[in-house]
Order: structure tokens, then sequence, then C-alpha cells
């Protein structure tokens, strides 16, 4: 419950972090000519991640209400979304258009949920036979959000193409 809480308050957080630069950004942007229609329709950065957010805290409850999620699969997945939640802000900002920053949102939008879930929709008998597969997958998720938070710390733009293309070929 309280870690549940206290994504909560880091999801606020960023959210007015990132309205707030949308305000700045707005100001200058008064000055500037109206973007076309076909622009406007599009989905701000702002509501992405919003929805990024969102999904990430539905899988939190998600778990919250498994009972027979084993302990260590629940802190590898928190450790997922905690990634996800630090990183996912800075590469929308810093690197828009780069196909690792599409990846690692389908990563924290649809991919980790819908992974997830599959395994909690199984019965018992089930995931006995298919945790090594869902080990397996949260582990390649959980050293993909680290090795992302690397390339992302150390401006590591070289690796962003390989990455994306590993991301995209793996959990595509």
């Amino acid at each position: 419950m309280n870690i549940a809480i206290a994504i909560i308050l880091i999801a606020g957080i960023g959210f007015a972090i990132m309205i707030k630069k949308g305000k700045a950004k707005g100001t200058a942007a008064k000055d500037s000519p109206q973007p076309s229609p076909a622009s406007r329709s599009e989905t701000s950065p702002g509501q992405e991640y919003k929805a990024i957010l969102d999904s990430l805290l539905n899988l939190n409850i998600l778990m919250r209400k498994d009972r027979n999620l084993p302990v260590e699969m629940t802190a590898e997945i928190e450790a997922i979304i905690d990634d996800l939640m630090a990183i996912t802000p800075e590469m929308m900002e810093r690197y828009p258009g780069e196909t690792l920053t599409y990846e690692i949102k389908k990563i924290g939008r649809e991919h980790l949920y819908k992974t997830v879930k599959e395994y909690l929709d199984l019965s018992q008998d089930s995931r006995k036979n298919q945790f090594d597969i869902f080990e397996k997958t949260i582990k390649s998720l959980h050293d993909v959000s680290n090795r992302s938070r690397d390339i992302v710390e150390k401006n590591e733009t070289a690796e962003f193409k390989t990455m994306a293309n590993f991301l995209a070929g793996k959990f595509s």
C-alpha cells in the first residue's frame, strides 16, 4: 500500500513537472505560428507520459492484489517500474524522435503490463509451468531498463540505434 501511494505521489510530481515545463514552452510558443490541425490532434508529451504512469500504476495495483506472485518477482517488476518512471520523461524531452524512446514508452505503456497480466491470469498449475519463461522475460526487461538508464545518464547516443533495434526485435 505504501509503495502504491509512493508511486502515485511520484507520478503526480512528475506530471506536475511536465506541465510546468509545458507552460514555460507554451509561453514562448504564443509568439510563434499556430501548429497545423494535424499536429494538434497528436498526443502531447504530458498526456503520453500520464498514460505510461497510469499503466505502471495499474500494474502495481494488479501485482498487489495477487498474493501468489513471488516476492522476488514483485521486487524485480518494481525495479523496472522505477527505472521507467525515471528515464521516460528525460528520454521524451531529450530524445523525442529516437526509436529507443519509442520502444521504452511502449514497454512502459503496454508491454510490461501485458506480460505481467498474462502471467497473473494463468491458473496456479499453469503459472508453475510458465514461471521460468516469465522470469526470463522480466529479467530481460529489467536488463533493458537498466541499460537504457545508463545510456541516458551517460548520453551514449551511439548506443540508441543498437538498443532500439534489439528491443524492436525482441519485444515488438
